[in-house]
């Protein structure tokens, strides 16, 4: 079973455009191997801010491979693997909602944060920010390059593995218990569900009672169209879904809550399942007359 610390860095603020991964590969007490890696985003989009923090530019990633090629080998071989990151949260993120929109399949694995590890094991630490534990561990190292964060986060585990006397990193997650289980993701296959529900309403899925009367067959959606449906949340609140077709599958908005924190909350989620109980309403394209209205009470 793989130990890797990871890090990846972002154009801009979707979790989806990674435009740098670095991996420091563990085995028993030491880092025996580094890579890193620059990704071409999908959207060729770098806010200013993003460009400050880690100073990769658009022309530094103009002919890099995108996140699938990068990452298929490693994906591969990943299933029950300990994936290490500094704010562990961040970068499991990236690795979800970036798999997600390449429909590449992520087995199970588990995560272990080393912010968390540094508060655990260091309480009395000014702060527990990367460059702060690395300077305490006694490593020199750039920090916002993928690549070297991913090292320096790797010698923080092993720094606490030592100190603790577990055998492994992985025994150390698991005496602390900070090892975070992940179920991985579940690719989304090309003409799949997720594609025919999502080009065309699927009114089989809905009561009887609740189908449109005189509603026509939808079409196929084409790339760039958007789809803007209302549906109804957990607590009766009304929420607008954006789902807008890209050439590598859809992509949302949604204006919950959750969907500020995640990259697909479950009302979006639903819909991409075929789930279309919650509808209120549905303006197919974004911006047209026609609006469908199915009543709350007959859809339930």
């Amino acid at each position: 079973m793989r130990t890797v610390a990871i890090d990846f860095e972002t154009a801009n603020a979707r979790p989806d455009s990674a435009c740098a991964v670095g991996f420091a590969w563990i085995e028993g007490d030491r880092i025996v191997r580094r890579e890193h890696h620059l990704i071409r985003p999908r959207e060729m989009r770098f806010d200013a801010g993003n460009i400050r923090v880690h100073g990769i530019h658009p022309e530094h990633v103009e002919d890099a491979p995108e996140f699938d090629a990068v990452m298929a080998d490693f994906v591969a071989a990943m299933g029950d693997a300990l994936l290490v990151a500094h704010n562990a949260s961040f970068d499991m993120r990236v690795l979800e909602a970036s798999a997600r929109a390449y429909r590449m399949a992520l087995p199970r694995h588990a995560s272990l944060c080393t912010v968390a590890l540094g508060r655990r094991l260091w309480p009395d630490a000014t702060n527990h920010k990367l460059s702060t534990l690395a300077h305490r561990c006694g490593v020199s190292f750039r920090h916002h390059h993928a690549g070297e964060d991913a090292f320096a986060c790797a010698t923080i585990a092993l720094t606490g593995m030592a100190e603790e006397g577990a055998s492994s990193v992985r025994d150390l997650a698991a005496r602390t218990g900070l090892a975070r289980a992940r179920t991985g993701v579940v690719a989304l296959r090309a003409g799949g569900i997720a594609e025919r529900a999502l080009g065309g309403l699927r009114p089989e899925l809905r009561p009887a009672s609740a189908r449109p009367v005189a509603a026509a067959t939808p079409k196929p959606a084409a790339p760039g169209e958007r789809r803007r449906f209302t549906v109804s949340g957990s607590a009766g609140t009304a929420y607008d879904v954006v789902l807008t077709r890209e050439p590598t599958g859809w992509r949302s908005r949604c204006t919950c809550m959750s969907a500020r924190f995640r990259p697909v909350c479950k009302h979006a989620a639903a819909l991409m399942a075929g789930d279309f109980r919650a509808v209120v309403a549905e303006n197919r394209p974004e911006g047209a007359a026609e609006i469908r209205v199915f009543p709350l009470a007959e859809i339930g």
